[in-house]
Formats: C-alpha cells, sequence, structure tokens
C-alpha cells in the first residue's frame, strides 16, 4: 500500500539552533518532508532565521510563571490542531492528545519519591505530573519514541506504559561528526586560530546548562591537577548559558587564564578533532548526545554513569565511567590519569566502534515509527 502525502505538525516549546533536541527535531521533520509529507511546526519560542522548508507558527503565550505558560501554549496549540485537522501530530515535549512524542525530557514524577501533602497541592507540580500522565498514562494513545534505556524503565515503573506504545530508537549522531580524513589538517588549523600549541592539552565539554552538565566540577578538577600538568591544560566549553559564575569560580582557584567559554557553535566537530579529551561530569543527562558525538569523531571521554550514553563507554572501551555514586577525588583523579596517559587505544577503540555499531539511524527509525501511525490512520479511512 502506498502512503499518500499527509500533513504533520510538530511542536516543541522553544527553538534554538545548538541544542540536541533541535536538532534532532529538525532532522525528522526535514526527513518527513523528503518522504513527500508538508510540515507545519508550532513553537513558543524560535530563535534563528526560519527554517524555509517548515511553516512555522509562533504561538504568543501569556502567564505568570513557566508552567503557566506552557499551559497556555497548550490551549492554543490545541485549538490550530483543532481548526487544521493534521493527519498527525509529532510532540517533542509532553503535550496531551499528540500522536507520537519524542522522548527527549526525563520522567518527571520520578523527581518526587516521596510526595508530601504539601508537593501533592503545589500546582507546577500538578500541572507537569498531569501532562506526563496524559502522554504515558492508561488512557493515552500516543506512541512515545524512547532514546533511553534508563528513562524507558522509569516510565514503565511509574505509568505501567504497554511495549506497543514505546519504540526504542537508536542515537542519531550527525555524519558531519563523524572523523575525516583530513583531521589532523584541522587540528592544527584549529590550534593556530585559537592560540593553542601541540603542547597543551585541551579538555572539551559541550552542552547547554552549565550546573547540569557538571562545569563547576570540570573547574574544580581543573584546578586540582598538579602544577606541571595544569600549567598545559585547558577547558574549553562550548555552549549558550551564564558563565560569570564559573569564571570568578576560576579564578579564585588559579586557572582563570585556562578556561574559555566559546557560547553556541556551529563549528562544533572542529572542536571534537581538535582537542585531547571530552569530559561530561554531568549530574544528570537523558542520554548525553556529545558522548557518541565524540566518539565518532575519535575523542576520548571521561563521562558520569547517570548518563543513557555511558553504556556505550563502557562497552567500547572508548574512555572512562564514574562510579554511579561521584565523588570529585574520583574526578581528580581520573582527569589526570586520562591527561597523563597515551590516548591511542582509547582513540582506536572509539573509531572501531563508531564504524561497527548503528550509532546513526535515528531519524530514519522515527520516520518509519510515525508513517507507521500514518499508514494505520490511512487504513482506518
Amino acid at each position: 500500500m502506498v502512503l499518500k502525502r499527509m500533513r504533520l505538525a510538530f511542536s516543541l516549546y522553544k527553538y534554538f539552533p545548538y541544542g540536541g533536541l533541535a536538532r534532532d527535531f529538525v532532522r525528522i521533520a526535514k526527513l518527513c518532508i523528503e518522504k513527500g509529507h508538508s510540515v507545519d511546526v508550532y513553537v513558543m519560542e524560535w530563535q534563528d532565521d526560519l527554517i524555509s522548508e517548515f511553516n512555522v507558527h509562533i504561538l504568543s503565550c501569556k502567564g505568570w510563571s513557566n508552567y503557566a505558560k506552557v499551559g497556555d501554549f497548550h490551549k492554543r496549540l490545541n485549538g490550530k490542531l483543532t481548526a487544521e485537522n493534521y493527519d498527525a501530530v509529532i510532540s517533542f515535549n509532553k503535550i496531551p492528545n499528540v500522536d507520537v512524542y519524542y522522548a527527549a525530557d526525563p520522567c518527571y514524577i520520578d523527581r518526587f519519591k516521596k510526595k508530601s501533602l504539601l508537593q501533592i497541592l503545589n500546582p507546577r507540580f500538578r500541572f507537569y505530573a498531569a501532562v506526563e500522565e496524559a502522554v504515558f498514562g492508561n488512557s493515552s494513545k500516543t506512541l512515545c519514541l524512547m532514546i533511553s534505556d534508563m528513562q524507558t524503565a522509569l516510565f514503565k515503573r511509574h505509568y505501567g506504559i504497554t511495549d506497543d506504545r514505546l519504540v526504542m530508537l537508536p542515537p542519531g549522531i550527525d555524519s558531519d561528526r563523524r572523523k575525516p580524513k583530513n583531521a589532523d589538517e584541522i587540528r592544527k588549523k584549529f590550534r593556530v586560530e585559537h592560540q593553542f600549541d601541540e603542547q597543551n592539552l585541551l579538555i572539551l565539554m559541550v552542552g547547554t546548562g552549565f550546573k547540569t552538565k557538571g562545569v563547576d566540577r570540570a573547574v574544580n578538577a581543573l584546578a586540582s591537577l598538579p602544577d606541571a600538568l595544569r600549567d598545559k591544560a585547558h577547558l574549553i566549553v562550548v555552549g549558550e548559558g551564564d558563565f560569570a559564575s564559573y569564571e570568578h569560580s576560576a579564578v579564585e582557584k588559579g586557572v582563570g587564564n585556562q578556561i574559555h567559554f566559546m557560547g553556541g557553535r556551529s563549528d562544533v566537530p572542529d572542536f571534537l578533532l581538535s582537542c585531547d579529551m571530552l569530559l561530561h561530569p554531568a549530574r544528570k543527562d537523558n542520554t548525553g548526545t556529545v558522548i557518541l558525538e565524540a566518539m565518532v569523531a575519535g575523542l576520548p571521554m571521561l563521562v558520569t554513569s547517570v548518563c543513557g550514553y555511558a553504556k556505550h563507554v563502557l562497552k567500547s572501551g572508548a574512555g572512562e565511567v564514574l562510579n554511579a555514586s561521584f565523588s570529585e577525588d574520583e574526578l581528580n583523579e581520573k582527569l589526570q590519569i586520562m591527561l597523563f596517559s597515551d590516548k591511542k587505544e582509547w582513540i582506536s577503540n572509539a573509531l572501531k566502534y563508531a564504524e561497527d555499531e548503528d550509532l546513526y539511524s535515528m531519524p530514519e527509525k522515527a520516520v518509519e515509527a510515525i508513517e507507521r501511525v500514518l499508514e494505520s490512520r490511512q487504513n482506518a479511512d
């Protein structure tokens, strides 16, 4: 049976070009267009230029708090969707009554192990708990595209969601992150442009949400290095965020000249190819896409075990994974060991794993799942 051209609505709260969620959304939506479907996009906020392939609708929302604005967005979105009568609605945030949800956000209810009466009466808690229930609860028909084994287990535990409403996706690393033949040339050019030489040891962090990603932990670890090693080491942080307090802390610890906040960047592949290791000491991370981006670039990594993709570091032998119970001493020790060590084996393991494993097909698998929903609709008609 040939699937006819369908009208799709995609929704996410905020689009900004350097976020992993935004990149996933764009790749999935563009692939839907390549398959012949039309895509309308609904957001509360859109940063950067509009993408010409999409019909983007920015809904101005009101509210005295963030969750109130989100609630207003839900109401306005529902009105638009009802009026337009799309063939399917795909959301990248938890929104009631959508057909497909791309599960990038962690399980909200799991944060509250013991819910007090005060918590239950809190309107913010009640709102987000109800939204999550609307997506994952037994009365929902939403198909959930899962990207984290750990989070899938949590949603099953709390909501009893059945396997027929879950699709486990492989990673979806951009092909431009893979190590090219001219990697050495890119590395030399990068270091000249940024005034680093080959004696400098460059430690890379990538991501927004500096507290969650553990930038403070990285600053402390940098400051803990022995003098001879610390003098050569530089921490490079790529991503959007308020970095003033981290710069101040670095100055206080004597490493102010060795931490560099680069902001959001479109040339992340150059950083991956030009640094000596990735540091990702996150407090939580549903997946940790940058871990696999480093993997396919051949960059050794030191990560916390709370990251969903830390399992790939263990399986590949491409770096080190910190114990589940975070220890600053362990981070400091392993960072020092990795910087001192010959990294050839880690690099070789990373590139072999990138060659052998499916780390790339997430968009294709996501669109296949969306089209199965469309096909069932078409058959019903």
